[in-house]
């Protein structure tokens, strides 16, 4: 097992062909009280290309961390290693237990990168810079003793009997045997395989509000960006998280019987569906029908409205993820608050998942429990009321021909009259049908007013979600976009001011 000395040797080797890291600047580094970065030689160790990196990025204090990085990237340091230690980090240190909370710095990691891809050249640092502080801050929280992911331990199945012992140790629930399962089925089968299997755990469990589906579609976007040699840590955290049952035991339940009827469901249906039902086939009055059920049917029956759509042809699935979209952008119309958010992140995962999932069971499976989450986000929001707003209804207003003092004004409305933002956004998208003014002005905003991670996961869900409905919706969710978007009266976050100067010297 590798130890502090092979891990200091493998530093001054990054030293060298960086240019920065030595081991005497790396134990200059080091906090001093054992409590505060415990490494032990159980730790799981990354490839040699990050572990410099990651350990840089663990035993720096966090009020150190920003210069640290900006020479790291002086030195040649790449964004996508960058990126991949920010990650695997979080992964090694951060335990996904609740799936939520402190594991935002590990869930909004692909939130992040998206916005950084997206950005105009002096801002491509920033998210970055900001998951690094959200890292620091979850790194060492109390109430998990200061995890650390150990390496494994035990017998792995044998490579034959890997993906059948992981869907049994799943179903089981047996998080132990399950973290010994996924490493050999990582190991042993292709990373489309690994991951189909995840979307469909990652629908069964409606607990974490969706965050176990936001993890399960944000690992393996990031995944492919950073290689999916990366791939068993992060997996094993995946398991960890997707198993989590919260104060429940094991054994009891699982808040996953609309995954069990789901499944049940699409097993019945898909044999009668037409060879054309995952196609780009909408109809508005399908769509609108799809989204009054979810607005006031059970769980049960608004699915049945769904595969009644399907079976009859009057709709494809293009027409009904429509109706989904819609209908997470009207909760948080009616409810700008946590629960709103996240039925719009966990819909974006959801999406994604069907777009990437093979196997059409799966992908029926996802679309109904696209469905199921709305009505069932509906029913778990109603105890705190809702504003009375329809998407479908939204009232006219008028916007300059300008798309860039159109966008303006619309962000100038957030916070001081949100709802007329909305009627705002809607029109601007009516007459400025690719609002690259808006979704660059909003993106800048989060830069430097952001304060917490669901700036950054709804803000890559949102805008992402715009491209996926057709285009006569595309006004309408634009709409929603204003209500957890930062705005223009907004204060500036220090820490992002801190995060400015600091890229300014890259």
């Amino acid at each position: 097992m590798p130890t502090r000395r092979d891990f200091l040797k493998s530093s001054a080797k990054a030293g060298v062909l960086l240019g920065c890291v030595t081991p005497q600047a790396l134990a200059a580094l080091a906090p001093q009280e054992d409590s505060q970065a415990k490494v032990t030689p159980d730790l799981v160790r990354f490839t040699p290309d990050v572990e410099p990196i990651v350990r840089l990025i663990e035993e720096t204090p966090r009020e150190k961390c920003f210069d640290m990085m900006v020479e790291q990237i002086r030195c040649g340091l790449p964004y996508r290693n960058f990126l991949a230690a920010l990650f695997l980090a979080g992964v090694r240190d951060v335990k996904p237990h609740p799936v939520g909370f402190k594991f935002h710095c590990v869930l909004a990691m692909h939130s992040a990168n998206q916005l950084s891809l997206d950005a105009v050249s002096e801002d491509r640092l920033l998210p970055l810079f900001w998951a690094l502080d959200q890292f620091k801050g979850s790194q060492n929280d109390r109430r998990q003793g200061n995890y650390h992911m150990p390496a494994l331990t035990g017998t792995l199945p044998s490579p034959e009997k890997a993906a059948d012992e992981f869907h049994a140790a799943m179903q089981a629930w047996d998080e132990e045997r399950a973290g010994r399962a996924v490493a050999a089925f990582v190991r042993s089968h292709g990373a489309d395989e690994v991951v189909e299997a995840m979307f469909r755990y990652g629908a069964r469990d409606f607990r974490d509000i969706g965050h176990k589906g936001i993890f399960v579609a944000n690992s393996w976007r990031t995944l492919q960006t950073i290689g999916w040699r990366h791939a068993e840590p992060t997996m094993r955290s995946l398991v960890m998280a997707l198993l989590d049952v919260g104060r429940d035991r094991a054994g009891e339940s699982h808040d996953d019987a609309d995954y069990l009827k789901n499944v049940e469901r699409a097993k019945r249906a898909l044999p009668h569906l037409p060879a054309t039902w995952t196609g780009p086939g909408q109809d508005d009055a399908a769509t609108r029908d799809l989204l009054d059920a979810m607005r006031t049917a059970s769980v049960g029956d608004a699915c049945e409205r769904l595969l009644t759509q399907l079976q009859s042809g009057k709709t494809e699935a293009q027409g009904a993820w429509d109706a989904v979209h819609l209908a997470s952008g009207e909760l948080i119309m009616k409810q700008p608050e946590i629960r709103g958010i996240h039925a719009v992140t966990s819909t974006n995962a959801l999406h994604y998942a069907f777009r990437t999932a093979a196997n059409p069971e799966t992908r029926l499976l996802i679309l109904l429990h696209g469905v199921a989450w709305m009505a069932r986000f509906r029913e778990s929001m109603q105890s705190g009321g809702f504003r009375p707003v329809k998407i479908t209804d939204l009232p006219v207003e008028t916007v300059s021909a300008d798309p860039a003092r159109a966008a303006a004004e619309v962000l100038e409305l957030i916070g001081p009259n949100t709802p007329t933002a909305a009627a705002r956004a809607f029109a601007l998208a009516k007459k400025h049908p690719e609002p690259e003014a808006y979704t660059k002005m909003a993106r800048r905003l989060i830069f430097r007013k952001g304060t917490d991670a669901h700036h950054y996961k709804y803000a890559a869900a949102v805008f992402e979600d715009y491209a996926m409905v057709s285009p006569q919706w595309q006004p309408h969710m634009l709409a929603t976009s204003v209500y957890y978007l930062r705005g223009s009266h907004d204060p500036d976050s220090k820490l992002m001011t801190r995060a400015i100067e600091s890229v300014r010297k890259v």
